[in-house]
């Protein structure tokens, strides 16, 4: 009886934990307009890891990478979604002051976790348009 008290413990403990341990692996991108016509691009988690441990840090975990054009015009925008996510859940990301959905282009998205990349590995602004 005791054995199995101990063992129902220890699985309890290792359920528990591995319910409450993830990691987000990879995002999810929507761009859409809001109600007032303006184009934004919402970034929601979509994949986990759920044997990793959650990040208990509200800023340098998770980064993004977007690669777009406006108006024909190529820009980059580097993202610390952490916070975001942390506390909301999503990230939602203005490309451009009144811009129309129809004016801007995604390229490229990546996601990386800053805190697993060395910071010479980040990914580069630079490298958006090669």
């Amino acid at each position: 009886m005791k054995k199995v008290t101990i063992l129902f413990i220890v699985s309890l403990m290792f359920i528990t934990q591995n319910i409450n341990s993830q990691a987000i692996t990879n995002v999810k991108t929507l761009l859409e307009e809001n109600e007032y016509g303006n184009a934004r691009l919402i970034i929601t988690p979509n994949t986990y890891d759920m044997a990793a441990k959650k990040p208990t840090k509200t800023s340098g975990v998770y980064g993004l990478l977007v690669c777009y054009r406006y108006k024909g015009v190529q820009k980059a925008l580097h993202q610390d979604l952490t916070y975001d996510f942390a506390k909301k859940g999503k990230k939602e990301l203005f490309l451009g002051m009144s811009a129309k959905k129809s004016n801007i282009s995604i390229g490229k998205v990546l996601f990386y976790r800053r805190d697993l990349v060395n910071p010479k590995n980040f990914p580069k602004k630079s490298d958006c348009f090669k």
